[in-house]
């Protein structure tokens, strides 16, 4: 527009920042403007082009001028009124500022002095976050440094509500951020949130420390500290790696708010650790084997179907330890066990009432002669005795009858060969050379017997 011309009461004057956006801009094109009753009162004029986008943000600050208003920060500078030009071109009117685009402006900083503007801003979205304001679109020309402080001034029209987490409807009155500063999932249609925030802050660190702004493609493989050949290797490292997880294409893997952002910045400038430099899991994903951003392992206690497969396994396993146990048990005692009752009864065994009877009979008297045995018996060695004497003098019965051994009767031995047995710790197997070899040769040869 040409100087001199009439937007309500005030005057345009010349045009700031050049007669042409600044590149990447959406946001339209700034002039100083004086009122015209007070010739020391002055302004700043934002022009919009006629399009959707513009008409949205007039609709958005008629809805929210008057909460705007209420903000009262060094550094936040909000549209105090607005109108339509002679040609329809929608307008907001700013307090007077004086500055350049951030970009502009810290062509001439050195990198501390542009990482502590990141700062500065930080603190003013913790203090628009307390007022229920969030940073829904971010766009370097509303971020002006000026004076001779090198003050930052964030132009507020990307300022909106925060949305209602509990309305589903509530999708914010977002519009549009500068190219390549929207978040992936502000693409996708998501409301502005925490993290779409920090994303976009995170590419105007990127834009402040290398002059470009990453792609996705480069997020994971490019190095912005690069271009600053004064930095050591470590600061290098701990200065992307801060970049790197502030544009993490995946909103998990971000930083949690600006207030955390902010932390660590001041942590780099003071040359500390920061928590960008902690390592987390990454797992790869078994579709594509690209590392993913979230884990996939599941919150305990897993599907119903994962927990029963867990339980089957569980009990198979307890399966196998029981026959396992059971297999060493019968490989150990089972042929002692099969020698002793293959074994033919004795006279006084048949006449006695049975080999169990008799070793029920007298269970003092065992006691009392193991209590009299060498120290050298040990206790395996002598429960094996036991049960070898108790198994011998069970009777052998076929369908209820007890079957005579065709055999000489042999005297029950006495304690002492017992006790020299054991005292030698022999093996546990108790041999008997006049043994039938099976259960049919026992059976005919008790038949044979009777």
């Amino acid at each position: 527009m040409r100087e001199g011309a009439v937007l309500g009461v005030w005057r345009l004057g010349a045009a700031l920042h050049g007669r042409n956006p600044i590149a990447g801009s959406q946001s339209g094109q700034w002039y100083r403007a004086r009122h015209a009753l007070a010739a020391d009162r002055f302004c700043n004029v934002l022009v919009l082009p006629r399009c959707e986008r513009s008409a949205g943000i007039m609709l958005r600050f008629g809805d929210q001028v008057s909460d705007l208003g209420a903000l009262a920060h060094p550094v936040i500078n909000v549209p105090t009124d607005s109108g339509i030009t002679p040609e329809g071109q929608p307008y907001l009117i700013f307090d007077a500022t004086e500055g350049q685009p951030i970009v502009r402006a810290c062509s001439s900083l050195p990198l501390r002095a542009r990482l502590q503007l990141v700062v500065e801003l930080c603190e003013a979205l913790r203090y628009a976050h307390q007022q229920g304001w969030l940073l829904g679109e971010i766009d370097p020309s509303l971020l002006w440094v000026g004076g001779s402080e090198a003050q930052l001034k964030l132009m507020g029209m990307g300022l909106l509500r925060m949305p209602d987490p509990a309305d589903p409807f509530e999708r914010g009155l977002s519009l549009a951020s500068a190219p390549g500063f929207a978040s992936p999932e502000s693409i996708a249609g998501e409301p502005p949130s925490f993290a779409s925030e920090v994303f976009g802050l995170g590419v105007l660190l990127c834009l402040l420390v290398d002059g470009r702004v990453p792609s996705e493609k480069d997020t994971d493989t490019l190095s912005a500290a690069a271009s600053w050949p004064g930095l050591s290797a470590l600061e290098r490292f701990s200065l992307d790696a801060l970049l790197r997880k502030a544009v993490a294409p995946n909103a998990a893997r971000r930083y949690a708010g600006v207030e955390a952002l902010a932390e660590d910045l001041r942590a780099w400038l003071a040359g500390e650790d920061h928590s960008a430099l902690a390592l987390t899991p990454m797992p790869i994903t078994a579709s594509s084997g690209a590392i993913a951003y979230e884990s996939a392992v599941p919150a305990w206690p897993g599907p119903a179907g994962a927990n029963r497969r867990s339980v089957w396994v569980g009990l198979a396993l307890a399966a196998v330890a029981v026959l396992s146990a059971a297999a060493w048990q019968g490989r150990q005692f089972w042929p002692q066990f099969v020698a002793v009752v293959a074994s033919p009864p004795t006279a006084a065994e048949r006449t006695s009432g049975g080999r169990v009877a008799a070793a029920v009979a007298r269970p003092k008297a065992n006691d009392a002669a193991a209590a009299n045995q060498s120290p050298a018996v040990l206790p395996t060695q002598a429960v094996s005795i036991e049960l070898a004497e108790a198994v011998e003098a069970a009777p052998t019965q076929v369908n209820g009858r007890v079957l005579a051994s065709n055999l000489p009767a042999k005297a029950e031995p006495a304690r002492a060969p017992l006790r020299m047995r054991a005292q030698t710790a022999a093996p546990m197997t108790m041999p008997m050379p006049d043994a039938p070899a099976s259960a049919a040769a026992l059976s005919a040869q008790s038949d044979a017997g009777e």
